[in-house]
C-alpha cells in the first residue's frame, strides 16, 4: 500500500502536514514508539506512530526525526494537544511526511487498516513460511479475540502459552495458570539481563517494540526454549501489541477528560456541576466512596501504565499523568481503602525487582463520598506520595490517614537517622531476644498498645502477669529507660514504628 491510500481513508481522517509530494511512498509495515532514540525499533518503509510523549523541545524533535532513518512517514497523536511547530519543521527539513491523527481515532485503527491492506497485497495462496503468520493476523483483524489468537498458537505448536502483565497477572492464556507461577514468570521477565530469556523450562520475552520500561510492558510466556518457533511467537507478540493498543484506545479519551478536570481543579474554575458532569462522562461513581492515588515510578508515561496495572483487577480507575506523576481517581465499588492499599502494595512488591535505579512511591487520599471533596483528595494523595518518597524503601506507600499522624513525621526523618534512633532504643532488646530466645520486643509492643494493662497483656500474649512484670523490668534494665515516663513511652512507640 501507499501513503496516499491511508490519507484517502475517510475513517482515519489523517491530515498531511509535510511531504504532500511524497504520498506515493510505499508502506511496508507499521510500528509505534515514544522513545527519543527510535532507530533500533523501526524499519525502513514502516509507518511510525507516536504520541509525542518524548517531546521536550526543538532539540528532541530533530533527534527523534534523525533517528527514524528511512521510514515511510511519521503519524503524530495528540498527547500534547497539537503537533509542535519544531517537529513540523524538522520533518520538512528531513523530507519526511508528517501526518496527524484526530484524538478520537486510536492508533490501533490505523494499524489495523495497514495490516489489512498488507495482508490483501500478499495475495493467495500464501507461501508456507508465511501461512501461520497470515492466519494469526486474519484472526485478529476479522474480529477474533486475544484469547483465540493465543489459543491458536498454543494449539499449532502444542505448548502452553500465556500473555501476562509485569505483576504476573494473566491477560489471556491457553489454559489456567496458578497465580504464584505468574509471579515467578514476572520475576524472570523483570530481572533477566537479556530477552528472550528462559528459566525452569519457560521462556519469556516482551510484547511490543520500543517499550519504555519492563515494569510497564506485557510479556509472552510459553513452555520451551526461546529459539523454538521463534518466528511465529514473535509474530504473535506483535499482534498482541496491536490488540493492546486497541484496548487502550478508550483510555486515551478518558485521560483527556481527566486532564481537563485536573486543569479545572488546579485553576479554581471547577464548578460543582462541571465536576459532576465529567465524573459522569468517566463513569466514576462516588456512592461507595472515591479516593485519589498518586504514583511515581520512572517517567510519567511509565507511571501511568504502572498505576493502571496495579489497580487492576480489584479497582480499575481513570489514570493520567499530571505534575510529573500518575494520578488516578478510583471508585471503591464495595472494597475498602485498606483492601486497595494492600492490593497496590502486593503488586508493587512484584515490580520492585524490575525498578532498576528507580523507586516506586504511592500516596492514597482519604475516602470521600461526593465530588465536592475532589480537589482536596487529589492534593492529599500528592502529599501522601511526597511523604512516601522521603522514606528510603524502594517501594513505599503512605495513606491519607497517615498524613495526619506521627507516621508522617517518621517518614520525613532521613533513613540513617531513623536506623540510628531505632537501634539505640531497640538494639539491646533485639540482641537479647536473639541470644536468649526471649520475646522482650513483643512484650514491649503489647505493653504500649495495651496502655500498661497487665490483664489485657496476659490475655493477648498468653503469659502469666508475673512473667510480664519481669520482662518489662528487664526491658528497663537493658535500655536504661523507664516505662513509667510518658516521654520514654513515646520514644519506644516511635522506635517500634521505625522497624
Amino acid at each position: 500500500m501507499r501513503l496516499r491510500d491511508l490519507v484517502q481513508a475517510d475513517h482515519l481522517a489523517l491530515k498531511v502536514l509535510t511531504g504532500h509530494d511524497l504520498l506515493d511512498r510505499p508502506v511496508r509495515g507499521v510500528s509505534t514508539t515514544d522513545l527519543i532514540e527510535p532507530g533500533r525499533f523501526v524499519k525502513p518503509g514502516e509507518l511510525v506512530l507516536t504520541e509525542l510523549t518524548w517531546h521536550t523541545g526543538p532539540d528532541s524533535a530533530r533527534a527523534f526525526v534523525a533517528g527514524l532513518g528511512d521510514v515511510a512517514a511519521l503519524v503524530s497523536g495528540t498527547a500534547l494537544k497539537g503537533v509542535p511547530l519544531d517537529l513540523v519543521e524538522a520533518c520538512a527539513e528531513a523530507g519526511l511526511p508528517l501526518l496527524t491523527l484526530p484524538v478520537d481515532v486510536p492508533f490501533s485503527q490505523v494499524t489495523e487498516h495497514v495490516l489489512r491492506a498488507l495482508i490483501a497485497e500478499l495475495g493467495a495462496p500464501p507461501a508456507r513460511r508465511y501461512g501461520s503468520r497470515r492466519r494469526l493476523a486474519s484472526t485478529l483483524v476479522d474480529g477474533g479475540s486475544l484469547t483465540k489468537l493465543v489459543t491458536a498458537v498454543a494449539d499449532e505448536l502444542d505448548l502452553g502459552c500465556w500473555v501476562l502483565s509485569p505483576t504476573g497477572r494473566v491477560i489471556v492464556g491457553s489454559r489456567p495458570l496458578a497465580p504464584e507461577a505468574g509471579v515467578r514468570l514476572a520475576g524472570t521477565f523483570l530481572t533477566s539481563r537479556f530477552l528472550p530469556s528462559m528459566a525452569e523450562g519457560w521462556s519469556v520475552f516482551p510484547i511490543g517494540k520500543g517499550a519504555p520500561h519492563r515494569i510497564a510492558t506485557w510479556f509472552l510466556a510459553y513452555e520451551g526454549s526461546p529459539g523454538e518457533h521463534e518466528d511465529l511467537l514473535v509474530e504473535l507478540a506483535a499482534l498482541v501489541a496491536l490488540e493492546r493498543s486497541r484496548l487502550e484506545a478508550a483510555h486515551r479519551i478518558e485521560r483527556r477528560i481527566l486532564d481537563q478536570l485536573l486543569d479545572m481543579l488546579e485553576s479554581g474554575d471547577a464548578s460543582l456541576p462541571s465536576v459532576v458532569s465529567r465524573l459522569h462522562t468517566l463513569h466514576v461513581e462516588t456512592g461507595d466512596g472515591l479516593l485519589a492515588v498518586a504514583l511515581t515510578a520512572g517517567p510519567p508515561e511509565v507511571g501511568v501504565a504502572v498505576l493502571d496495572e496495579l489497580l487492576r483487577p480489584l479497582a480499575p480507575g481513570v489514570v493520567t499523568a499530571s505534575g510529573g506523576q500518575a494520578i488516578a481517581l478510583v471508585p471503591l465499588a464495595g472494597n475498602s481503602a485498606e483492601d486497595l492499599a494492600e492490593h497496590l502494595l502486593r503488586g508493587a512488591r512484584v515490580l520492585e525487582a524490575g525498578l532498576g535505579e528507580d523507586r516506586l512511591t504511592l500516596g492514597l487520599s482519604s475516602v470521600a463520598k461526593g465530588p465536592a471533596a475532589l480537589s482536596g483528595m487529589i492534593e492529599e494523595a500528592r502529599q501522601a506520595r511526597s511523604l512516601a518518597e522521603l522514606g528510603g524503601d524502594r517501594v513505599s506507600l503512605v495513606s491519607g490517614d497517615e498524613v495526619a499522624s506521627h507516621r508522617a513525621l517518621v517518614a520525613a526523618i532521613p533513613p540513617d537517622l531513623r536506623r540510628s534512633f531505632r537501634a539505640r532504643l531497640l538494639g539491646p532488646l533485639e540482641d537479647y531476644d536473639a541470644a536468649q530466645h526471649t520475646d522482650l520486643v513483643e512484650t514491649l509492643e503489647a505493653y504500649l498498645e495495651e496502655s500498661g494493662n497487665w490483664a489485657a497483656m496476659a490475655e493477648r500474649l498468653h503469659v502469666h502477669v508475673n512473667t510480664l512484670r519481669y520482662r518489662i523490668k528487664r526491658v528497663e534494665e537493658l535500655t536504661g529507660r523507664s516505662l513509667s515516663s510518658w516521654d520514654e513511652r513515646v520514644d519506644f512507640v516511635l522506635a517500634l514504628r521505625m522497624r
